[in-house]
């Protein structure tokens, strides 16, 4: 009877234990699921999960500007939150790194020591005014505003020298900060500077954190994970290692997305061909990580996007005389135009006001300097020609020239470098520019007498342009005055009649430094719908809890068309404000 019992109690000891695991078994995947939307952490994928002390980690997702931005300020904001910066490159910078031409400010210290009038106010008309109405005033008021303390935090906070001061296309004043040459000439390339500042920042920061700040590189993220609710809490990131590509699950209370734009393909581009298949087949100035990930990641979990259609063609890429028929160019920075650079069609003329928006310059290069020829003409033909993929725009070209006054302005220092990448070349003279560039000496002065006519208030300039930057031929040439004086103005045409009368030395002595440009992919406008909170929204305007977004990635700022300047700036605003409001959000969620 005994033995009956012990047997009785040994099988139901068994049942319940076997009843118990199963149980155990069946309830895990829910326990688990909630323990995956609270608890931060970083498992393999397809394991289980480990518990992770740290409650309030951010993760940014992209190691350019705005992401750099984005994670400094989450880990400054709180002592206790962790943040992890992922990009899929092996460094860290960026589009962000390529840009040349500045970050703009207004009210800022460089602009109040050259005395510089501007105001918030003009600065978001004409943001706005560029945009062509398709701006958000919010966007545009939060970018305008918070530019002060931006440029003042990247000369405070990070001691950059950004002294110099350019007034680039479509802008009412000077307000495009960026570095000056150092003191043996070298140049410091504004975007390169402060990535690198910035990086440098981090890695040190990483080092002495106690795993609080950490870098990811060479992890390509390849979906948002979200909780039941749809709240974001972490992400799927792709890994190389020695056995291959492995799957990891970091989980997190906050996402940040600033993985730039989806120009970068050039004509491989699927985004671009999607929404913007006009631009298909032009050459871009976008590295090759710019594939717009993040739009698709954004996406995935209910994200809104907004025109997605307007894409910047850049007008002034530079043609290389080592590879002139790159699909990649190398941008011919805006403050070239900036400090006195001018345009000539393939015949010598000019035909726009430099100064005037990207987007009209742009379209002035296409229409009236629309020849394929220039480039084989200069530089030679293309022996690839029929395997290169062909633009429904046209295949347009002008030449860029600039005057020693306006190459002094720019620094000679990065001119030396363009020099010698055979980007940009130089002419001891008017005579030797007119061989080099294979136009008439003739047709050249009567151009740059204008200019000069135009910028002595002598004539109104016949393209609008009202500020003139730098003289095009010396004005300290007394020869110049003479032709002033001889022309009848109230009659142009007399200056060409009044040319080949006279055997003028004007331009004889004057140097030249003058290239090739080409409109080209630069910026797209379009992304994800954010607000100046920069949290991602969906596209009823509700935010989608746990995601934010700055920079390229994000749309509805910029509108048409962007300012220049405006991209490295709208990188620290709302990288910043993307980091600080994700900070504030792990601690909301507690």
């Amino acid at each position: 009877m005994r033995k009956t019992r012990l047997v009785t109690l040994i099988i139901t000891s068994l049942v319940t234990v076997v009843l118990f695991f199963s149980i155990i078994r069946n309830i895990w995947p829910a326990f688990e699921h909630y323990s995956n939307s609270k608890i931060p952490r970083l498992v393999k994928f397809g394991q289980k999960s480990r518990m992770d002390s740290s409650k309030n980690h951010v993760v940014i997702i992209g190691g350019g500007l705005a992401g750099m931005s984005a994670a400094i300020e989450a880990y400054l904001k709180s002592p206790s939150t962790k943040v992890t910066l992922f990009d899929k490159e092996p460094k860290l910078g960026g589009n962000s790194a390529k840009a040349s031409s500045g970050i703009n400010g207004v009210h800022t210290i460089t602009q109040k020591q050259f005395g510089v009038q501007d105001s918030v106010d003009l600065f978001s008309q004409d943001t706005i005014r560029s945009g062509r109405g398709l701006s958000d005033p919010g966007l545009v008021n939060k970018l305008v505003v918070d530019s002060t303390e931006s440029v003042s935090w990247l000369q405070d906070f990070f001691k950059l020298d950004l002294d110099v001061l350019a007034r680039l296309g479509g802008h009412s004043a000077r307000r495009t900060h960026r570095r000056p040459d150092l003191p043996d000439g070298r140049p410091q390339p504004v975007g390169f500077g402060i990535t690198k500042t910035l990086s440098s920042w981090i890695e040190k920061e990483a080092s002495t954190s106690n795993g609080r700040l950490s870098l990811n590189l060479d992890a390509k993220v390849v979906k948002l994970l979200t909780d039941t609710n749809g709240d974001v809490n972490g992400i799927e990131i792709l890994k190389k290692n020695v056995e291959g590509e492995i799957k990891e699950n970091v989980f997190a209370r906050a996402v940040v997305l600033a993985t730039g734009g989806f120009a970068g393909e050039g004509a491989n581009a699927a985004l671009l061909k999607q929404y913007a298949e006009q631009y298909y087949g032009l050459p871009t100035t976008n590295g090759p990580w710019a594939t717009g990930d993040g739009v698709l990641l954004g996406q995935d979990v209910g994200a809104g996007i907004v025109d997605m259609d307007q894409v910047q063609v850049h007008p002034t890429a530079f043609v290389s005389s080592k590879d002139p028929y790159a699909q990649t160019k190398f941008l011919a920075a805006e403050a070239l135009r900036g400090e006195g650079g001018v345009l000539l069609n393939f015949n010598g003329k000019r035909f726009v006001n430099e100064l005037d928006t990207r987007d009209n310059v742009t379209s002035a290069i296409w229409e009236k300097s629309n020849s394929s020829d220039l480039i084989k003409n200069i530089y030679g033909e293309d022996p690839q020609t029929e395997s290169k993929p062909t633009s429904q725009s046209p295949n347009s070209s002008a030449f860029l020239i600039l005057s020693k006054e306006a190459a002094d302005k720019f620094g000679m220092g990065a001119l030396n470098f363009y020099m010698k990448m055979g980007l940009i070349h130089k002419a001891e003279s008017l005579g030797d520019l007119s061989e080099k560039i294979q136009v008439p000496k003739s047709t050249l002065l009567q151009e740059f007498i204008k200019y000069e006519a135009a910028k002595a208030g002598i004539i109104k300039d016949e393209f609008g342009k009202s500020t003139f930057p730098a003289s095009i031929l010396s004005p300290k040439d007394s020869n110049l005055d003479d032709l002033f004086k001889s022309v009848d103005w109230s009659d142009p045409s007399t200056l060409l009649t009044t040319l080949k009368s006279s055997e003028t030395s004007v331009g004889s002595k004057d140097v030249f430094y003058w290239g090739i440009i080409t409109p080209a992919l630069h910026y797209t406008m379009g992304g994800l719908l954010f607000n100046n909170k920069a949290q991602v929204l969906r596209s009823d305007k509700t935010p989608i809890n746990g995601l934010f977004a700055a920079g390229e990635v994000t749309g509805g700022l910029h509108g048409k068309n962007r300012l220049g300047g405006n991209s490295l700036l709208e990188c620290v605003v709302f990288g910043r404000e993307a980091g600080k409001r994700a900070s504030d959000y792990t601690k909301s969620m507690i």
